[in-house]
């Protein structure tokens, strides 16, 4: 069930038309559109591609949001080699997240080479010009990547060996090869038209220790603090970052990412974890120039958009327009997102300047 309240209780935090929908209505749909519209999928609903045993979803791509950003979705099982060769993108900032499962992430700029294991809820940065290569470690895993500007799931697509549709729904093909493997040193030579530039000389270090490398990286040991600077790769441990406490419809803990500084300005990341909407909190009209997505992360998202009522559960994505008004809340104790928001002034940025500085992942108890 989508909705764990009574309609008359929705209707209370509700106004205008809208009415409750699980999966009806015109803003859910089982395929990406292909332009800039609202929209609503479903996990695992996007198409998928097979590259090797990894099998890429993308519920936003650079049609359904002019180019403002893409994000897709990694499941694999555990490997004993790379995921991909080490490259880099000078175009492109890569952002990967750790939905579930384990993944290790490599990257390097300007000699300075950094390693980390990322569980759930972890995140690694890699802006333009950083080397940068993974690799897939537990049986089930699934990486999230935000990459800005959008598109560049046409380098999947280009890689791909066949779509890949599931009557069941599974992540990914149990019964693969275990032979199958990533896109050869030949053809990642061959990709810079897609934004792709082989660094095969790049030598993965081994030492991480507790999932870090080098050994003084402060890696679930203390915070992890953000750059100054669009240009250097970083890594946030789960709820390790910054945290801002909001009241706005609510309590609101925003776990920023991507700030506007640490992206020049073109987008922002953030987590933002809610508590259950109260009868007596009254829900306001969000809008903002650029174009914005959530997944969600753990809970329940209710959505309110173009006369609909939208309930998203786990890893369900809802696409939102740039100057598209709409209302968010949650029903359930627990809720959290991931906010992607193109330019400098989003849904986050917004929470974090009338926030205070917070030291839990956690809001106050009243």
């Amino acid at each position: 069930m989508r909705f764990t309240q009574s309609l008359a209780v929705l209707v209370a935090f509700t106004t205008g038309t809208a009415q409750a929908s699980s999966h009806s209505g015109p803003i859910w749909v089982d395929e990406v559109p292909t332009y800039v519209r609202p929209y609503a999928i479903q996990h695992y609903s996007a198409g998928g591609c097979v590259v090797g045993q990894q099998i890429y979803r993308f519920p936003v791509t650079g049609p359904s949001s002019d180019n403002a950003f893409t994000l897709m979705s990694t499941n694999a099982p555990g490997s004993d080699s790379l995921g991909v060769l080490p490259h880099t993108h000078q175009l492109h900032y890569e952002n990967m997240f750790s939905f579930r499962g384990r993944f290790q992430l490599w990257t390097e700029k300007d000699g300075d080479q950094e390693t980390r294991i990322l569980t759930q809820g972890d995140y690694g940065a890699i802006p333009q010009n950083a080397t940068h290569t993974f690799q897939f470690l537990d049986p089930d895993t699934e990486m999230l990547g935000v990459v800005q500007p959008g598109g560049f799931e046409d380098l999947f697509y280009a890689l791909s060996s066949g779509n890949f549709s599931s009557s069941t729904s599974s992540p990914y093909d149990p019964l693969a090869s275990a032979n199958s493997s990533s896109p050869s040193a030949t053809v990642i030579s061959s990709l810079q038209k897609l934004d792709v530039y082989a660094e095969l000389d790049f030598s993965p270090r081994t030492d991480a220790i507790n999932g870090a490398a080098p050994m003084n990286s402060t890696w679930r040991t203390g915070s992890n603090t953000l750059p100054s600077d669009a240009h250097t790769p970083y890594f946030v441990a789960k709820d390790y970052g910054p945290k801002y406490l909001s009241t706005e419809g609510g309590y609101q803990v925003i776990q920023p990412f991507v700030t506007p500084t640490t992206s020049g300005g073109n987008f922002t990341l953030s987590t933002i974890t809610m508590d259950r909407l109260s009868s007596n909190v009254t829900v306001g009209d969000q809008s903002f120039t650029g174009h914005a997505a959530f997944e969600v992360l753990e809970g329940q998202l209710t959505v309110l958009m173009g006369g609909e009522v939208l309930s998203l559960l786990q890893g369900d994505v809802v696409f939102i327009p740039g100057t598209t008004t709409y209302k968010y809340y949650s029903l359930v104790a627990y809720t959290k997102v991931l906010l992607i928001s193109q330019g400098a002034e989003g849904l986050d940025t917004k929470l974090i300047a009338n926030a205070t500085s917070w030291n839990s992942p956690i809001w106050p108890t009243s």
